[in-house]
């Protein structure tokens, strides 16, 4: 049979362990909770800098497209019988496709 002695040192033993265990297992968590905030602010940032850079393209769009309307609407108005031809034109085009099914 196991002695007092050694059964109070078992004990003591199998507590320093679970003591070990228990602070290793919280050293992780604690790691991994810094790795996960890590990526989490890798990430917001790669979202942030593609939500910029599609916004630009976007007012720049917008600005194009703009700029083509004024450009459009200044040809008309210096042009009203020769814009009105041409779309005349194009509807009749765009009528005789349309009906050819």
């Amino acid at each position: 049979m196991l002695s007092a002695a050694t059964k109070t040192a078992a004990g003591v033993t199998k507590g320093l362990a679970e003591n070990d265990v228990k602070t290793s297992a919280r050293e992780a968590l604690h790691k991994v909770e810094r790795e996960a905030k890590s990526v989490m602010d890798d990430v917001s940032h790669y979202a942030s800098d593609a939500g910029q850079k599609v916004r630009h393209i976007y007012d720049q769009a917008v600005d194009e497209v703009s700029h083509v309307s004024h450009n459009v609407e200044s040809e008309i108005k210096s042009n009203p019988v020769r814009s009105s031809m041409v779309a005349l034109g194009v509807g009749f085009i765009l009528g005789a496709l349309l009906t050819r099914r």
